[in-house]
């Protein structure tokens, strides 16, 4: 209807709901609206047609203009493409309800300007004016206004059809595309926009435009390959496209170009390496040849120049005169214990080429006397053990050798009796069942069933996935590889892959596709990079030298070098490129250490410890971290292991402790879930699966000394220290082995640079709020670690120092209250708690005795009126796990828990005994039981192995009071320490273990002595109503009780003699001070 509300008319007719959003399209004079089921639709108000555009749209419209949507999404506006419906703008708007879009200005003419001065109305009133937005134009009749994008659409829009009149004139003007069946006109804007505007879709045909990732179009525009395939000298393209027209790469300034055509580094020229494959770098040079070689090497007799003595004989000409491959005596060779030896005697191949098929002895000996091979379900096994087509048998012509193929019963006739599930062929034994390819004969010898060619003995038909199907099969890769014309092999995408080695002193890069060579950097020449890795986010390349103690870094781009850390060891180091961390062994103190990828050293270490424990040489170290793991490589006595664990260093186990010589690297291969190894021991590359299992050895004659191993797709590549080589070959087979670089400078360190060995995924560690560092652990979590000198607090978030780790424990009768010591440094006098953390208990009636395990976090605690000893874990969050260990006769008093072994020691109200039962309540017995009157206090010092305990007595005629005895842990060598004190309690030991302190609730002192009984002091005296006592950090604690009962909590530095106060409104039942430090193995803190 008009808006004045008249001339009302029915367009559409549907069911329609409260909540539908509908938006005006003035631009393509349509509605638009959102339904279950129907997805997003459009109403044609000029068509009175309905369309569905795109069912499985769930988005509410709330405006549109052609060629635009609107919809919200959350809290933000998303702006779509109506042709192609993908949103290209989200802009954030909170608390949007409602968009209006305002078409442009209309000059609209206005009759009542002109005739305003006339009072007498016409007898007719004029026709009302056409308004036809600027996307749209009007028909040729008046009454209608159609888009413009329906001009020459091959529909007719206006009633009068003149949107299809005149379409060849519209069609040849500029900016427009003529759809090759003639049928319609688009603007050119949307030729080749992705989305199909003609009918036959000519306006998608031929609209590719080359990219790095799709460089080329072969076999019949089937098949896209990427820009470093191209000229790579591998077939990448079943017609061949890829490596046609090849010309000879225009090498850079920088740059040395081969005969060959290849590209080096003009520092390689000359340098005498042979660098170029054609070895044209070194011809021309000036060069003066010694009159004696260095030791190692030896003199090509007629060009006269020095080779590594390893080089004679190695099947690669390295004399210019080519004397170093002549005269070779194959008496020499020595074949390994995972080697078969040719017949020939001048060869070893490894015991798996041996009847594989394939003949790798130049004799071919290695497939000589092999058992003859199983013919398939689709063929004819002669006599002679040859295969042969059932088709050719009982043909009438012989074709087996001795004539097994006829003869017989080759009777077609009683072929048709037999009942086979595919096809049946006559044989001189009778008819035989056949199946077709991709099946076999199941035991019947009648039904056939499929092959899993993915799953049989030994299949490996495809690089990375197979797929079984019925009767055949088909390979897949993983994302950032394409599969290559065989169907079998996955080669990565992107750019091009390159080895960097590390070669003395020179980080070297060898393009893999381009076989380019170029220097990195250059080092001090007095170093030798040991160790390398790489960072692809950021573009550096990370190296250690074992002479420097410092791990290194370099931009890639910039070429700035810096500092991660110094004063360290490191034999191996890893990058994590998800959680951001660098990682390294040291072989010497037994470490697997972590730092920041980012840090900077600016004198003070950042690392942390990721694992000590148990650790005997840690080697070569490889980091999985997708999923948060961790391997490496130890010795444990004279044997080699290798192990995993998280790369927090939790969930550690052994994968492989026999059959390992030394492994000097490890890499991970996750396309085929395994890993592989450089053994020097055993001069093999060693591969397993990734949980142990499948261990195999690959022993060549080539591989004599390696020292790092690197994988991509089907290759391994490793570096030879003792002939200065890089080597690849088939990861699995050891096939097709190939030297890459050859040089007088010792080869170490080596990887492989690409993508796709460093995929991007989430980081874990964003969502931890770690202080410091975060490691990545397996199930994708984050743990937070301290560098070294900080601990981690309670909040398992934050690094502090060390003496802000210490906190007290105040026992109530229902509640522990935990108070660090650090927060007490700034407070004088006051009469409430300072800033501290409650821990109330629903379960205890009132608590008589606890002591603490700050690294398990574990408390243990007994109650009045209870002979209960029970555990409760602080870990768990959000709730409590209780434990009773044991149950005893009266009430716990005291009870103290050796931190090192677990042991609970204690003394109850019944017996005059002292006690100790194993940490899970077992093996109960008494410690002490003779002398003692009434044992009270206990305490102990696990790393000296030493107790002490209180024992009260009464005030005899002479004047001795109760007395201090000690003792090693067991019970032995007992001795008294002190006996002048009226009522000891608090007994403790200094952080050091060489005092012991207490105070006298008799006497109001606070005293401490020597283990040895000497040096006894008067700490502090004249304390009224002294209570409670203890020590710790080199601070005393004690609380007083006055006449009004009020408790006071008063604490002070030991050589201080300032005191401090506050106050708690409840009775304090014990006293305690715990850190991180004074629970650890030694202790070295001062007293």
């Amino acid at each position: 209807m008009t808006l004045d509300g008249k001339n009302r008319q029915e367009v559409w007719r549907g069911t329609w709901t409260a909540d539908m959003h509908m938006a005006l399209d003035l631009g393509s004079s349509s509605i638009l609206w959102t339904t279950k089921g129907l997805g997003l639709q459009s109403l044609s108000l000029l068509k009175n047609r309905t369309y569905v555009l795109n069912k499985t749209w769930s988005d509410g419209v709330i405006a549109a203009h052609a060629p635009y949507l609107v919809t919200t999404s959350g809290a933000a506006l998303v702006l779509w493409n109506r042709k192609t419906l993908e949103s290209f703008s989200v802009s954030k708007e909170p608390h949007v309800r409602k968009v209006v879009i305002l078409a442009e200005s209309q000059e609209v003419p206005d009759p009542g300007v002109e005739g305003a001065a006339t009072t007498t109305p016409p007898a007719l009133p004029p026709p009302r004016p056409l308004l036809c937005t600027r996307s749209s134009v009007p028909c040729r009749d008046g009454k209608g206004c159609i888009s413009r994008e329906n001009l020459c659409d091959g529909g007719r829009d206006c009633q009068d059809g003149s949107d299809e009149e005149n379409c060849p004139r519209f069609c040849n003007r500029p900016g427009v595309f003529q759809c090759l069946d003639g049928s319609k006109c688009i603007e050119a804007k949307y030729h080749c926009d992705g989305a199909q505007q003609c009918l036959d879709g000519s306006d998608e045909w031929d609209c590719w435009k080359p990219t790095e990732d799709c460089s080329l179009r072969c076999d019949n525009k089937t098949r896209c390959v990427p820009k470093s395939w191209l000229c790579d000298g591998n077939l990448d393209c079943s017609d061949k496209k890829d490596e046609q027209g090849c010309t000879r790469e225009k090498c850079s300034v920088s740059e040395f170009r081969c005969e060959d055509g290849q590209c080096i580094s003009y520092s390689l020229r000359c340098d005498g390496n042979r660098d170029c494959r054609d070895r044209s770098d070194e011809d021309g040079c000036p060069v003066a040849w010694p009159l004696r070689c260095p030791p190692g090497e030896v003199k090509c007799p007629r060009s006269g120049e020095c080779v590594l003595a390893e080089w004679i004989c190695d099947h690669d000409l390295d004399c210019k005169d080519g004397s170093d491959e002549k005269n070779c005596d194959p008496q020499g060779l020595r074949c390994g214990s995972g080697q078969w030896p040719c017949a020939s005697a001048d060869q070893c191949v490894p015991d798996s080429w041996r009847c594989d098929g394939q003949s790798d002895c130049r004799d071919g000996s290695d497939e000589a006397g092999c058992p003859p091979e199983k013919c398939q379900s689709s063929e004819f096994q002669c006599l002679s053990s040859a295969c042969l087509k059932l088709s050719l048998v009982c043909d009438g012509e012989e074709d087996c050798a001795d004539g097994s193929d006829e003869g017989g019963q080759c009777s077609w006739s009683a072929c048709s009796q037999a009942r086979c599930s595919h096809t049946c062929h006559p044989t001189p034994s009778g008819p035989m069942c056949a199946c077709e390819r991709g099946f076999e004969l199941e035991g019947s010898g009648r039904v056939c069933q499929d092959v899993d060619e993915c799953q049989g003995p030994g299949a490996r038909p495809c690089s990375q996935t197979c797929i079984n199907t019925e009767g055949s099969y088909h390979c897949a890769c993983r994302p950032g590889y394409l599969l290559e014309p065989d169907g079998h092999t996955c080669k990565a995408a992107g750019t091009e892959p390159v080895l960097l080695v590390a070669i003395q002193f020179n980080l070297l890069l060898y393009g893999l596709r381009s076989l380019k060579e170029d220097i990195l950097a250059t080092t001090d020449k007095n170093l030798t990079i040991f160790s390398i890795d790489y960072d692809l986010l950021d573009q550096k390349v990370f190296w250690t030298d074992l002479g420097a103690e410092s791990i290194q870094w370099l931009s890639m781009d910039t070429k700035k070098k810096g500092t991660v850390v110094k004063g360290i060891k490191s034999d191996c180091i890893a990058v994590d490129w998800i959680g951001r961390n660098l990682y390294w062994t040291d072989g010497t103190a037994g470490q697997i250490l972590a730092i920041p990828l980012t840090a900077v050293w600016r004198g003070k270490p950042e690392y942390t410890v990721v694992l000590d424990d148990g650790l005997n040489q840690p080697r070569s170290l490889a980091l999985d971290p997708l999923n948060g793991l961790m391997y490496w490589s130890e010795k444990v006595g004279g044997e080699s292991r290798i192990e995993q664990a998280g790369m927090d260093g939790g969930n550690r186990k052994v994968l492989i402790e026999q059959g390992l010589g030394w492994p000097t690297s490890i890499v991970l291969d996750q396309l085929s879930w395994k890993m592989f190894w450089s053994d020097d021991k055993f001069h093999c590359i060693g591969s397993a699966n990734l949980d142990g299992t499948g261990v195999s050895m690959l022993q060549l004659t080539q591989i004599k000394s390696p020292f790092s191993v690197a994988v991509l797709e089907d290759e391994v590549f490793w570096s030879e220290t003792k002939t200065r080589t890089v080597q690849r070959m088939q990861k699995l087979t050891g096939k097709n082995r190939a030297v890459l670089v050859k040089r007088f400078e010792q080869p170490y360190g080596l990887k492989v640079m690409h993508e796709v060995l460093q995929p991007r995924s989430s980081n874990p560690c964003l969502d931890t709020g770690c202080s410091h560092l975060c490691l990545l652990s397996p199930r994708s979590k984050g743990s937070c670690r301290c560098p070294v000198g900080l601990l981690l607090a309670d909040d398992s978030v934050s690094c502090v120092p060390v003496k802000e780790s210490a906190f007290l424990f105040l026992a109530l009768p229902t509640v522990i209250t935990q108070i660090y010591l650090k927060n007490l440094e700034a407070l004088l006098e006051q009469a409430t708690l300072p800033e501290h953390r409650t821990l109330p208990f629903t379960s205890v009636n009132q608590l008589a005795s606890v002591d603490y395990l700050v690294q398990e976090k574990a408390l243990y605690l007994s109650e009045l009126e209870s002979g209960d000893i029970r555990l409760l874990r602080l870990k768990e969050s959000g709730k409590l796990s209780w434990r009773k260990i044991l149950s005893v006769v009266g009430t716990v008093i005291d009870l103290a828990v050796d931190w090192l072994s677990g042991n609970i020691y204690w003394i109850d109200s019944e017996n005059p005994h002292i006690h100790v039962v194993s940490s899970k309540g077992q093996y109960s017995t008494v410690v002490f039981s003779e002398n003692l009157h009434r044992p009270t206090c206990v305490a102990l010092h696990p790393p000296t192995v030493v107790m002490c305990f209180v024992d009260l007595r009464p005030q005899g005629d002479g004047g001795r009071g109760s007395s201090i005895d000690c003792a090693f842990m067991d019970g032995s060598r007992r001795k008294v320490l002190w006996q002048k004190s009226q009522v000891p309690v608090g007994l403790t030991f200094s952080d050091s273990g060489t005092r012991v302190y207490w105070a006298d609730t008799g006497r109001g002192l606070i005293e401490s002595i020597q283990q040895d009984g000497s040096r006894y002091r008067v700490d502090r005296r004249g304390i009224r109503g002294l209570n409670l006592f203890a020590y710790g950090q080199g601070m005393l604690f004690w609380t007083t009780v006055d006449d009004a009962q009020i408790t006071k909590v008063w604490y002070s530095e030991a050589e201080l003699s300032e005191n401090r106060w506050f106050e708690v409104d409840q009775k304090i039942v014990d006293l305690k001070v715990y850190s991180k430090l004074r629970q650890q193995d030694t202790n070295k803190a001062p007293d």
